[in-house]
């Protein structure tokens, strides 16, 4: 597939400007479709044909290139936002059936940033043939990452995101990354904090134009939207913490959970969960939780085909929820979380992995071998966003137990120095050594 040149020419106005040969057939109803919803990350284009070719020009007046924009000091956190931004355009375009190929996501210098409405803008071609590739966004995201100037909050975070753009461009030659893939790094692999849902629909609400029929897009699209909530948790009477260590708080109740996006826990992308699938509540001093009729059942410290459905049950700090085979712990917001106990006078019978002081005790660790850092494990199935895309889980048999490791969708992983591919699962041990993304851990069993 042929490039296309850019340059920036100045007029009365300033405009990125792309040469095409007479020949090529621009599509007047894309063209028109772009300049519709230019509040969805879309540069404003006219179309110009002179005796030997079509111009496309690109308003950006008033705007700056987004490879200059990074260069300035940013938090981390405005950097993954900046990136949020392309995946919601490409997501935009591949949902309205615009060609992937004609995103101009090559180079930062032709991608641009409205600093008054705080948004990414990228140039579409509309073009009729597909004779042209404008996308490499892996290329695309490895050159913004080498312009930014990144204040670190989280060095982790920024580690397996350079590993990741590294191991990317070495190992997919072809460097296609769709909107999903994106996506499922930010959200999956990278755990980066957007914000609830409600705050992304009021921020994308009021920078829209007054008379945008927004609305109803927008809440179409919020099963994508990353859920993510950390800062009450101090004001609230519990909390949820889901497998990769994000915090939900529960400060009101009935505290819903479901896949509609009005619930408190919306789990929209998630086909397994019902609309209304389970609720938390509190009756004389006690938090329950009560399934709402779901087709595939609530569980509580025990995962779907191991334990028992269940229709209303008193929980208890440190108890784990699992809505059909997603784990969220339970934990009542107090000093000392591990300890506290909520309930009535009749004392419930103690979970297997609870000592006689009421506190939660692992059953296993694993042992960061380069930072020496502990990650307690206290029940199985076990994720966490430090190995996030490897599940280690444990099977019973009659007279003894074995523990495994599978690799959901990491992309460079091994035990005991033998690659996992993605899809396997391999049988660890007290003592197994293994490597996440370069990163040394061991895997250790309490007796």
């Amino acid at each position: 597939m042929a490039s296309v040149s850019m340059k920036v020419v100045y007029q009365n106005e300033t405009f990125l400007q792309a040469g095409l040969k007479k020949k090529e057939q621009i599509s007047e109803e894309q063209l028109g479709f772009v300049n519709k919803n230019t509040d969805k990350g879309f540069l404003s284009v006219s179309w110009e044909k002179t005796a030997a070719r079509n111009l496309l020009k690109y308003k950006v007046s008033g705007m700056t290139a987004l490879s200059e924009y990074v260069k300035q000091s940013m938090p981390q956190e405005k950097y993954f936002e900046l990136i949020r931004q392309i995946q919601k355009v490409m997501e935009f375009a591949s949902d309205n059936k615009l060609d992937y190929d004609h995103l101009v996501l090559t180079d930062p210098k032709n991608v641009y940033y409205d600093i008054e409405k705080k948004k990414v803008c990228v140039a579409f071609l509309p073009l009729m043939s597909r004779e042209h590739k404008c996308s490499n966004v892996v290329k695309f995201l490895a050159k913004l990452h080498k312009y930014a100037n990144i204040t670190v909050t989280d060095e982790a975070v920024m580690n397996k995101y350079t590993f990741f753009l590294k191991d990317y461009l070495k190992t997919k030659k072809s460097s296609v990354l769709t909107h999903n893939h994106l996506y499922n790094l930010l959200h999956d692999v990278l755990e980066v904090s957007m914000g609830t849902p409600s705050q992304i629909l009021a921020e994308e609400l009021a920078a829209a134009p007054a008379d945008s029929s927004m609305t109803a897009s927008v809440q179409d699209n919020s099963d994508h939207t990353i859920v993510v909530s950390k800062s009450r948790k101090n004001d609230c009477a519990a909390f949820l913490k889901d497998e990769n260590n994000r915090e939900f708080p529960i400060d009101h109740f009935p505290f819903t959970i479901g896949r509609k996006a009005d619930n408190d826990l919306a789990l929209t992308d998630k086909g397994t969960v019902s609309k209304l699938h389970a609720v938390i509540t509190y009756e004389n001093g006690t938090f329950y939780i009560e399934d709402k009729d779901s087709s595939n059942g609530t569980f509580l410290n025990d995962f779907a085909g191991n334990g028992q459905r269940v229709i209303k049950e008193e929980l208890t700090s440190g108890d784990v929820i699992y809505i059909y085979d997603l784990p969220f712990v339970f934990t009542v917001n107090s000093g000392d979380n591990a300890t506290v106990v909520v309930g009535s006078a009749a004392p419930r019978k103690s979970r297997k992995n609870e000592n006689k002081t009421g506190k939660m005790k692992n059953i296993a660790y694993l042992i960061n071998s380069s930072s020496k850092e502990k990650v307690p494990i206290f029940v199985y199935p076990f994720t966490c966003s430090e190995l996030s895309g490897i599940v280690i889980g444990r099977e019973n048999g009659r007279d003894r137990h074995s523990i495994y490791v599978e690799n959901i969708s990491c992309s460079s992983f091994s035990v005991e120095g033998s690659d996992v591919a993605e899809g396997s699962r391999e049988s660890i041990f007290s003592g197994c050594n293994l490597l996440y993304h370069g990163i040394p851990y061991t895997f250790f069993e309490e007796n």
